[in-house]
């Protein structure tokens, strides 16, 4: 069968059989969620591992992921992607330092473990300030992202002007123009999806979520693979690829490298002075390269697995099965996923060669010129038969879906637990839920108003990623360092932002900018150590008891302490590099084919992986240890507002 742009019945029919699917999960599981905001929004903390690490991947897996993957590919190649390949580093630390100690926190949301971990009005102000400034902010700006990149996936295959026009115009007269919400027509998908989402979300609670997510999952792989196949075959294959790029570029190497080229080209187009140095000190500017890599990625996932990677691992039944979801979350995300989407991004560059977008695919391709992104969903429409299209499709919708799901019940989790019991500690059970459901709803039309205005809130993401940064080093220190306290978090916070408004004021990138926040909130954090309240001793002492922190602690000898953390960053190199190689290995064996060279780092990554993983559950304060707590995350959950 021969493709055939636009959707088709079958295609149709596997979109409706979706979003049918999800709306009855919501319907099915609605009882399971209705008994208090345990059940709410951490299933009864008895989910299988597979299941929260499966569904970690998905909500992962945004609509624009693959789309962002073809954009960068084509700006600086495979490497470009190392702006998000680089939070292997921090996946990795959640999986070895933090995933099974969030589980024996028995916490509900990561705010909430200020209030086990600090005393004193501090904890009070940290909290409510890092309730509003993830639950609220950050979500708001992340809904707002994703609802205006999933325009770019709907507009060539939604069109509500043609097959309800009447609606279409009651719409377009109300409409705003000239927003990322796109036209009538983009928007009434939106919506349409919006209300689904909201509707099985507020229903069904978490384990709503997970469940439609596992589903989403399974066709985003079938998909994705089947996608990068075709894409492959059209191109020629492996030599094909490496042939049409040396047609096509004078420096085809350029796209197929790696590892990054440390230029200072990654440090924005800005005029600042400082950049002519850089590119004349090497190690200089492979330190700051470096570092700008580990501060970007704190900045947009908390240092320690915080957020929604904290709540699936703590759906899990056991500290064990936390652990084991972060790591199946490693292997699905990098090892798994991301080898389709670079397939599909090199042959972005050889069908729709740069600079000859009107040229192709009868000139289908012209509005890829205007953005690379645009290559992916141009690629499914032009070489995609039906069925595989609408499988594809869903896919997509499916992923958009699962990160809104995931943001609103998240979101929601926050309001409910860190600011509506705190306002109302006698709060019944019946209460939570409603309250919980009325957030769910909540955030879906915030979603809608943020994404109208997302033009004006790219200062914002900025101040959102300065926060990030400002807290990266405090939010992973707490877990292993008794003297952190409150108000190391707080300063922390303050001179990062003073900083960040005095760099305002200069020429310099915002990525060195991000760099020099970070450091800076050091001394904010110092300060707050040494002038703020320590946490009491009683609080300190049940943080060790429930959590079995690693690290120095009151409880140890200080060298035990160090010991326990030199063990565990050679545990995380393991894993972090193991990924590296395994990735770095597939990558060259498949496009590179250089079978020899990559078969021999993906089998010296796996051992890595395997060695390091092996290690950890013999320390004494892995597996064995772990499966021995099977019910002590519920048990020591503590019901502070």
């Amino acid at each position: 069968m021969e493709p055939q742009p636009g959707l088709h019945a079958i295609d149709w029919g596997i979109l409706i059989v979706y979003l049918v699917f999800a709306l009855g999960v919501g319907f099915f599981v609605r009882e399971l969620a209705e008994s208090d905001k345990e059940s709410y929004f951490l299933a009864g903390r008895t989910l299988p591992w597979w299941w929260a690490g499966a569904s970690i991947a998905a909500t992962t897996f945004a609509a624009d992921t693959p789309l962002v993957v073809t954009g960068e590919t084509a700006g600086r190649g495979i490497s470009g992607n190392w702006l998000w390949l680089s939070w292997i580093g921090v996946h990795a630390a959640a999986f070895v330092f933090f995933a099974s100690k969030w589980s024996k926190s028995g916490v509900l949301t990561d705010a909430e473990l200020v209030d086990i971990r600090y005393s004193g009005r501090q904890a009070r102000a940290l909290r409510t300030v890092r309730a509003l400034v993830y639950g609220v902010l950050v979500n708001a700006i992340i809904l707002g992202w994703v609802l205006s990149a999933m325009v770019m996936i709907c507009e060539p295959f939604f069109h509500w002007d043609q097959w309800f026009p009447a609606a279409y115009e009651l719409v377009a007269t109300w409409w705003p123009e000239d927003t990322p919400m796109g036209d009538p027509s983009d928007g009434m998908t939106i919506l349409f999806l919006l209300t689904l989402v909201g509707l099985y979300s507020a229903l069904g609670g978490i384990r709503g979520v997970i469940f439609t997510d596992l589903v989403q999952l399974t066709i985003g792989l079938v998909a994705s693979f089947w996608f990068a196949w075709v894409a492959w075959t059209e191109t020629g294959g492996q030599q094909g690829m490496i042939q049409g790029l040396s047609e096509h570029y004078d420096d085809p190497g350029e796209y197929l490298s790696f590892f990054p080229e440390l230029t200072v080209d990654w440090f924005g187009e800005g005029e600042w002075a400082g950049l002519e140095t850089l590119a004349e000190m090497p190690v200089v500017l492979a330190t700051l390269f470096g570092a700008y890599l580990m501060v970007q990625a704190y900045a947009n996932f908390p240092a320690d697995g915080g957020g929604y990677f904290m709540q699936r691992l703590n759906t899990c039944k056991s500290p064990h099965h936390a652990r084991q979801a972060s790591l199946l979350f490693i292997v699905l995300n990098y090892i798994v996923r991301t080898g389709p989407w670079f397939i599909v991004a090199v042959a972005a560059l050889i069908l729709i060669p740069l600079g000859a977008e009107s040229e192709v695919f009868h000139g289908a391709a012209e509005v890829v010129g205007e953005n690379r992104e645009l290559a992916y969903p141009v690629l499914m429409d032009q070489l995609l038969i039906p069925g595989v299209l609408g499988l594809l499709l869903t896919s997509l919708l499916a992923a958009f879906m699962s990160t809104i799901d995931t943001h609103i019940n998240w979101g929601a989790s926050y309001l409910v637990n860190d600011l509506y019991l705190w306002a109302k500690p006698d709060a019944t059970s019946r209460d939570e839920v409603r309250v919980a459901r009325l957030c769910v709803i909540g955030f879906v039309i915030l979603a809608v108003l943020v994404t109208f205005r997302i033009e004006t809130i790219g200062e914002a993401w900025r101040w959102v990623a300065t926060i990030g940064a400002a807290l990266g080093i405090p939010t992973a220190l707490r877990w292993l360092w008794w003297r952190l306290n409150a108000s190391a978090e707080l300063c922390a916070i303050g001179l990062g932002l003073v900083v960040a408004f005095a760099l305002g004021f200069t020429e310099i990138p915002f990525e060195i900018e991000l760099v020099i926040i970070s450091a800076s909130s050091l001394a904010g954090m110092v300060a707050g150590m040494v002038f703020g309240p320590e946490s009491d001793d009683e609080t300190i002492q049940r943080f060790i008891d429930d959590v079995e922190p690693d690290g120095v602690w009151p409880d140890r000898p200080i060298a035990e302490g160090l010991r326990q953390i030199v063990g565990r960053t050679a545990i995380w190199v393991g894993v972090a590099g193991g990924t590296i190689a395994v990735l770095a290995g597939l990558y060259q064996w498949i496009l590179l084919a250089k079978t020899a060279q990559g078969i021999g780092l993906l089998v010296a990554g796996a051992v890595a992986m395997w060695a390091a993983t092996r290690a950890l559950s013999m320390d004494g304060l892995g597996q064995q240890s772990d499966d021995n707590n099977e019910h002590q995350s519920s048990s020591s959950h503590h019901q502070t507002p």
